[in-house]
């Protein structure tokens, strides 16, 4: 029987929330030391940066301004096509992680190209902000909308506190019920780890390479969104 390296990328498999939640630190991280200490998956860091940049550097807090706006306007978008290919029974979870990867490959291609670039103001630094905030705000709708039988990618508090409930439940319920809460301890530690590598791994790239290294989450999100099969979009259950 010959194995189908396409099955461990499935939609239904761990190691898809894996591979995203990597490329997710992965690429905040090159955000943050390319884009003027720009999130741009993770809003509570860009509200948390935004409070400290009014009062210690007033001329780069526009710029997650932008990205507070652009992630709540292209979330209501995907969120809305997401609907759309339910009802319509066209797209599928395949086309819109290759939408995601084309995203951010045109946001790695600008800010490569610009570098260094001349200021968080600048065209190309607006414009690879928002490039990447519209891929990374898909991947939060994907994982929320279609994905959401796993662990999220960009939401590490929220993965900590059900590791620890986890694992306290497993450790405090009966022998016969406790490998379900295990289970799910151990899901949501895969991708804490993964996340974390992914951070590792973009600073050390993006020091070596700069915005070149995004070529790593693009890869890995285009090897995933190919591994999936072509299937109307329908919502995973918990």
């Amino acid at each position: 029987m010959r194995l189908d390296p396409r099955g461990y990328l499935h939609h239904s498999r761990p190691m898809i929330a894996n591979i995203l939640a990597f490329c997710a630190c992965f690429i905040d991280v090159v955000c943050i030391l390319g884009l003027f200490h720009t999130f741009t998956a993770f809003i509570t860091g860009t509200l948390v940066v935004l409070s400290t940049e009014l009062f210690q550097t007033p001329d780069s807090a526009p710029l997650k301004l932008i990205v507070i706006g652009n992630f709540f306007i292209s979330t209501l978008g995907w969120y809305a096509l997401v609907v759309r290919m339910r009802r319509s029974g066209r797209g599928s979870l395949r086309l819109l992680l290759l939408l995601e990867a084309g995203l951010l490959a045109a946001f790695m291609l600008i800010a490569a190209l610009s570098a260094p670039l001349s200021g968080p103001l600048a065209l190309a630094t607006v414009c690879a902000v928002v490039l990447s905030t519209y891929g990374m705000s898909l991947q939060n709708v994907i994982m929320s909308e279609i994905l959401n039988c796993h662990a999220p990618t960009t939401f590490m508090t929220g993965n900590t506190i059900r590791l620890v409930a986890g694992l306290v439940d497993g450790l405090s319920a009966p022998e016969e019920v406790a490998q379900g809460p295990r289970s799910r301890a151990m899901q949501h530690a895969r991708v804490i780890i993964a996340f974390t590598a992914g951070g590792l791994v973009g600073g050390y790239c993006m020091s070596k390479i700069g915005f070149w290294s995004l070529g790593i989450p693009v890869a890995l999100i285009a090897l995933v969104g190919l591994a999936q099969p072509h299937e109307p979009l329908k919502r995973e259950k918990a």
